[in-house]
């Protein structure tokens, strides 16, 4: 099943299965365990290495680096596809590696049927041979045959291999050369089976480079000697008759705009077999799972579960089914979890991997009872695998901090869980939690489905779930099984191939609109026979330090196409060479002018270049239109840079690589770069990081960091090289960034920073002059966005800083010296002032250091606090006074009893009625009071006076039945003696007469009783 599987094993379950002639079932054992997986891989490296004079090559890392159509490196073949298409130079002759591979959606997604058979899997390895431009079909064959039979042993009369019979559509014929060399290897004619482009013709993807493939496949079952019972099984999914081996005759590449298929510059051999079936078969197990690439995972899973062991059933009516599937998931999504998280893929960057994760988190939650369960099997597979893979065990602290930081989201992501989400989980039980949980605009898809019915998806339906409801292509896979609709992934690949080609750039945004705009340029460099420019002369500036500017050398350049305009009244100039640097790696592009030389149609003039884009290699330079002048093909011209912008673009994009790398030092926490934005005012950076929150006192340090290297002048240095050669693991890139294969530029800083970028840099920190954070935001969990500033701009912002750090210094040592009412109120009208600058001057154009403007918001709300609670307490004493002047006024020869309106409570805050009645204790007291428009009351009556007439609680009612409120004694205190009634909200429109009422009522009831 090349065509959809490529290379995925077809392993046999647990037991092998031996058709009895009463159609039952029996398992038969397969005796001894045979070689380590490390065994079996090293006799395949080195057999091709010593015996065949192939170069290993190491497993590249799982995320693609110069491929934007696939998210993880998916085939032995992805880090060799420039080298079949003609684009990058071959690394050798003859190739042979153990490549890592993932294959979660897209055309090989094997996510779904995960654990529920023997062979599936998320993460496997794949041991391939390459020939690049070297021996092809026969020797490929041949060498295959060899190490089958003479280093493994394999059994030889259980082999059948297939091969490409043609096909009609494709207009290929069937490949009678690879029939002929298996014949002549001694295979007989009855097992070489031809297959058509579904099983024999192979593809990356749905573009690309392809070719027809042989496959060799082993018979597991007791019968494998009836050749005429069996070989119709071969291709046909039985789980005991296996392929193993796929040899690919890349000769090919389609074509993603009309499906053609061509001839490639030069035929190459790309051949893949599973690891993991292969040593199923060597260590005669039925099962990849019981290998010992699985079995220490799951003994790691039942030790730390105390769940019964794992026992190896396929059978859904078996007791142990659900239990042993959930092992082989959690296994298998161990594996590929630590593998990308180790190769420095984030989950925030890749949500297939982000998925994976969590559905590993619930399983381990649900069915195990161990919610960190996949910290214990991480370390397991590490254990297993870095010896062959060291960068797993060298990155094992950075994997574990990630999904800490995941699990932590996950269940702050699970609290949030809404009605709607669990009856849409209710309804669609196929659905899984997390997909519920991660798309919110999951339920009004599956509304609108259903109500369109729709039977087939074409690439606009696609984007518009996509673009609209956010879903993805799994879960929308998963609605098409559900929901009985096809879905046209092809169509939806060009659909958004046509939105791309119709974004252009202009200045410092990526605007969707210009598609129509230059709609007739593109038509006319595509039928055009012109030759891209040439733009490296964007690199050829110099450091003036008397002016302090980046000054590009002038370039003369012939206008090689001109498009008019009309709508916005431009020329769009696209010229042989070009020393503009055109926006790309998040840096804007240059501006400046474009002069044509005398004896041009326009000899002599000028214009202004606003703008400059890159359309397919094509530099356009958008000028101003001007009126009686006309410009002509051929015109030679001289492009001038402008000097000051390139300045603040360089020393911003600079800065931008030395706050990347400090704040990975500083912060030592797992984190990779989202996004960023150079422009001529500022820079930003997007990160994400597996922590809760940066603190004030890390964001200083980063600052403090970033300024000391600028005072020590560290060298920057700029290399070239190809992807072939490069190191990863010693630079930084931006997870799912495409890079080409040839022309990397390494920028260096010091020993700080080594990163992969395409912009321009200063030729040393010092240049920069300073760099000032003006502000930290966190868009989502665990990304933050850095806004900063360098240079002059830079120095300014700190001179500023310092500014209103002295004047909240000083407002804080006159509000600890002035205690008069009226210094207060001036302070308060200065605090105010500086607090609107602090929290609106960016708005105004005033930037400030983030961590000085956090730092005196502080102190300016902890003084707005302090003179609060001073102000508080001075109007609490007003309380105290009105009390006081009362009891004095009223007597108790003269009042037996008081009912009170407390006046003071209208201009309070809070009121404490308890403060109020205890200066009255020789006689019954009711004290009614308003504050925020709550009315509270309270009557005391001396214990020695209570009686069955003289009553608290009685007393109070009936104020509180005209308040509508309830009452009730304070806590360990009796109601007859003390009662309170509780705040109850009033209009104030009709709280005067409601109080007149009351107190009229309280004071007939005490005169009736209080005697």
């Amino acid at each position: 099943m090349a065509f959809r599987l490529c290379f995925t094993s077809r392993v046999l379950s647990r037991h092998q299965l031996v058709r009895q002639p009463t159609n039952q079932v029996r398992y038969v054992s397969v005796g001894r365990a045979g070689p380590s997986s490390l065994e079996i891989r090293r006799q395949f490296i080195d057999y091709f290495t010593v015996k065949h004079n192939h170069r290993l090559i190491r497993s590249s890392s799982l995320i693609p680096f110069n491929d934007s159509t696939i998210a993880f490196v998916n085939a032995g073949m992805n880090q060799f596809k420039s080298v079949f298409l003609g684009t990058a130079e071959r690394p050798c002759q003859r190739a042979v590696n153990s490549q890592k591979c993932v294959r979660v959606g897209g055309k090989h997604n094997d996510l779904s049927v995960v654990g529920t058979d023997s062979y599936h899997h998320t993460f496997f390895e794949m041991l391939g041979n390459w020939s690049f431009g070297d021996y092809f079909k026969r020797e490929a064959c041949e060498m295959a045959w060899d190490l089958l039979r003479n280093v493994y042993r394999i059994d030889t009369d259980r082999v059948y291999v297939t091969y490409f019979g043609g096909d009609a559509k494709l207009n290929l014929p069937a490949d009678e050369e690879c029939r002929q060399i298996w014949r002549s290897l001694g295979i007989p004619p009855e097992r070489v089976l031809p297959f058509g482009a579904r099983d024999n013709f192979w593809e990356m993807g749905n573009s690309g480079p392809c070719g027809p493939c042989t496959e060799i496949h082993l018979d597991l079952s007791g019968e494998y000697r009836n050749t005429k019972a069996r070989q119709h099984l071969v291709n046909a999914g039985v789980p005991d008759l296996t392929e193993i081996w796929n040899i690919v005759f890349i000769q090919y590449n389609r074509s993603l705009d009309d499906g053609t298929i061509r001839n490639l510059p030069q035929r190459h051999v790309d051949t893949g077999m599973g690891l993991e079936r292969l040593v199923a078969h060597l260590q005669h197990k039925q099962s990849n799972y019981d290998t010992d690439l699985f079995e220490p995972i799951f003994r790691r899973i039942q030790k730390a579960t105390k769940k019964e062991p794992y026992r190896g059933s396929f059978l859904s009516t078996d007791s142990h089914y659900e239990l042993d599937t959930a092992y082989r998931i959690m296994a298998d999504h161990s594996r590929m979890i630590t593998a990308c998280l180790a190769d420095g893929m984030f989950p925030s960057q890749n949500h297939k991997l982000r998925r994976i994760i969590r559905k590993s988190l619930a399983l381990a939650t649900r069915t195990f009872n161990h919610p960190q369960l996949l910290r214990e099997t991480v370390p397991c597979v590490v254990e297993i695998l870095s010896t062959v893979y060291p960068e797993m065990g060298r990155n094992l602290p950075t994997v574990l901090q990630i999904i800490e930081h995941e699990q932590h989201l996950y269940s702050a992501l699970r609290t949030k869980r809404s009605a709607e989400t669990s009856a849409l989980l209710q309804q669609f039980p196929q659905l899984e939690e997390s997909e519920a949980l991660e798309h919110p605009g999951l339920a009004d898809a599956i509304k609108e489905l259903a109500q369109t019915k729709p039977t087939h998806l074409n690439g606009a339906h696609i984007h518009k779930l996509y673009d609209t409801y956010g879903l993805d292509e799994e879960l929308l896979v998963k609605l098409g099984e559900m929901m009985h609709f096809s879905l046209d992934f092809r169509d939806y690949e060009r659909y958004v191939r046509v939105l791309k080609d119709g974004h252009k750039h202009e200045l410092a945004t990526k605007l969707q609109t210009r598609l129509s705009a230059y709609e007739n340029l593109r038509e006319s460099l595509d039928s055009a026979t012109l030759k891209p420019t040439r733009a490296e002369r964007r690199y050829n500036y110099a450091f003036n330090a008397d002016k302090g500017t980046y000054e590009v050398a002038p370039c003369r350049a012939r206008v090689s196409l001109l498009l008019e305009d009309e709508a916005r009244d431009q020329w769009h100039i696209v010229t042989d060479q070009s020393n503009f640097y055109c926006e790309s790696g998040g840096q804007q592009s240059d501006t400046g002018r474009l002069t044509v030389e005398a004896g041009g149609s326009a000899g002599g003039q000028t214009f202004e270049v606003t703008g400059v884009t890159d359309h397919n290699g094509f530099v356009m330079h958008s000028i101003k239109r001007q009126p009686n002048v006309a410009l002509s093909v051929g015109d030679t011209v001289v492009l001038q840079v402008d000097a000051n912008r390139r300045t603040q673009l360089t020393l911003h994009h600079t800065a931008t690589h030395l706050l990347n790398a400090v704040v990975r030092k500083v912060v030592a926490l797992p984190m990779c770069q989202r996004s960023s934005s150079v422009s001529e005012r500022h820079f930003r950076l997007e990160l994400a990081i597996s922590g809760e929150k940066l603190t004030l006192e890390q964001i200083a340090a980063i600052e403090t960091e970033v300024r000391t290297l600028i005072n020590r002048n560290e060298p920057i240095g700029v290399t070239v090289c190809n992807a072939a050669d490069l190191d990863l693991a010693t630079v930084t890139i931006v997870p799912g960034e495409t890079y080409p294969d040839r022309g990397l530029r390494v920028v260096s800083i010091g020993d700080v920073s080594r990163e992969l970028c395409c912009g321009t840099h200063a030729t040393r920190t010092g240049e920069l002059q300073d760099v000032a954070i003006t502000n930290v935001t966190q868009s989502k969990n665990g990304c933050f966005t850095f806004h900063a500033v360098a240079g002059p701009a830079a120095r300014k912002v700190h001179y500023l800083g310092a500014q209103i750090q002295n004047d909240v210094s000083q407002l804080q040592q006159d509000a600890e010296q002035n205690e008069k009412q009226e210094d207060i109120t001036i302070i308060e009208t200065r605090m105010q002032r500086l607090k609107n600058v602090l929290l609106t001057g960016t708005d105004n154009n005033i930037h400030l250091p983030y961590c000085v403007r956090q730092r005196c918001l502080d102190v300016i709300n902890a003084l707005y606090q302090k003179l609060k609670d001073r102000s508080r307490e001075s109007l609490r004493e007003l309380i105290d006074i009105e009390m006081r002047n009362l009891m004095e006024q009223r007597p108790a020869s003269s009042d037996p009893f008081i009912v009170h309106f407390l006046e003071c409570s209208i201009i309070l805050e809070e009121v404490q009625l308890s403060k109020a009645t205890r200066y009255c204790t020789d006689r019954p007291i009711l004290v009614v009071s308003i504050t925020d428009n709550q009315v509270k009351a309270r009557a005391t009556v001396p214990p020695a006076m209570v009686s069955e007439r003289c009553n608290a609680e009685r007393w109070l009612a009936v104020v509180a039945q005209l308040f509508k409120a309830q009452t009730a004694a304070p806590k360990g205190q009796r109601a007859a003696e003390v009662c309170n009634m509780k705040a109850r909200k009033v209009k104030m429109m009709d709280f005067e007469a409601t109080l007149e009422s009351a107190l009229r009522a309280a004071k007939t009831y005490a005169k009736e009783h209080f005697h």
